[in-house]
């Protein structure tokens, strides 16, 4: 306060001095700002004027000391290279600001010992939620007795917890159909080494819409010894593909950073895609990155992301598995093939 009892414009106002200035207690204050049903229609607006006189912002870390909760979210994600986990984080962010949650990204690289870490910070800081991207099956979240809310995306819960994913096993029918019309009948999948729930869904899908078709699931035709989901494996994996004394004339590929490793490993070996190989990938999330379009599937990003955010902000007395339904793509990095080549 400067000496006419006024604060300094560059300074800190703090709850006294809004009191002093409105002529109320500090209480009163406290009151309009956490609880204004409690007050007088023209209290408030007195209060108020001066909070916005001096843009006053109250002190989160102290009005967090005396709530159970604060007004944060977290939201634990496993590979930040990967433009999918980019592009939830801009709807969970977007959401989070419209209902005046802040959103915390916590990078995990698929480690327990970082999850684990992340996990206690949340419990200290009161975080009013948690999401779960696709990691480690690590029994952390089990074993701890948590009483923040927690829902779980492409992540088995163990039925203790709620979850979000999208038709991963279904959408395999469409790819597969789409590519069978085509004139395809030697179709490859590129899953990965690491158990991931996502993964496992799309490529198990692969095989029971193949063994449907009638075609024979040939174990050559699925590639799963990448450890991680890089354009480096997609890569590989194309090389493998066509190191095989019958190699397949289309190659599914579990999400759409394989399928650009592989178009780029192709196009740097003189392949002509589509003509010379088919290839799909899975999230449409790249685009605005590789032209052709790349055949692939689009994830409902925004109603996944609307739910994630009302199961930890609503949560259900019991857990819950919702199914968001996505949409084939139809790009240009699939063609027909001659008869002859089947």
């Amino acid at each position: 306060m400067n000496k006419e009892g006024r604060p300094e414009n560059n300074g800190y106002i703090g709850i006294r001095d809004i009191a002093k200035l409105a002529g109320v207690s500090t209480a009163t204050v406290s009151r309009v700002i956490n609880n204004p049903e409690m007050t007088s229609e023209k209290v408030r607006k007195k209060v108020q004027k001066v909070i916005e006189e001096y843009n006053y912002i109250p002190n989160q870390p102290v009005k967090k000391i005396f709530s159970k909760t604060s007004n944060t979210i977290a939201v634990f994600i496993y590979d930040m290279e990967n433009p999918f986990f980019i592009s939830l984080i801009k709807e969970l962010n977007q959401i989070c600001l419209e209902h005046n949650y802040m959103l915390l990204i916590c990078d995990t690289g698929s480690s327990p010992e970082l999850e684990k870490k992340y996990l206690y910070f949340c419990l200290a800081n009161r975080c009013a939620g948690i999401i779960l991207t696709e990691g480690v099956d690590s029994d952390i979240f089990e074993a701890c007795k948590i009483h923040i809310p927690i829902a779980f995306l492409d992540r088995k819960t163990h039925g203790k917890f709620s979850s979000v994913r999208s038709n991963n096993r279904q959408m395999m029918q469409p790819i597969v159909d789409y590519l069978y019309n085509l004139g395809h009948r030697k179709i490859a999948f590129v899953g990965c080494k690491t158990p991931m729930d996502s993964v496992i869904s799309r490529q198990n899908g692969y095989i029971e819409t193949m063994t449907g078709k009638g075609l024979p699931i040939i174990q050559e035709y699925i590639y799963d010894k990448n450890p991680q989901l890089t354009l480096q494996a997609g890569s590989q994996a194309l090389n493998y593909f066509l190191s095989l004394p019958a190699a397949p004339t289309a190659i599914i590929c579990c999400n759409d950073i394989i399928a650009l490793g592989a178009l780029n490993a192709a196009y740097s070996l003189g392949l002509k895609i589509p003509a010379d190989m088919s290839i799909v990938g899975f999230d449409n999330v790249i685009s605005n990155l590789h032209q052709p379009q790349i055949t692939t599937v689009q994830q409902n990003l925004r109603e996944i992301s609307l739910e994630l955010f009302e199961l930890v902000v609503n949560p259900p007395e019991d857990p819950v598995s919702k199914i968001i339904e996505a949409s084939f793509i139809e790009g240009a990095t699939c063609s027909r093939i001659e008869t002859a080549q089947k």
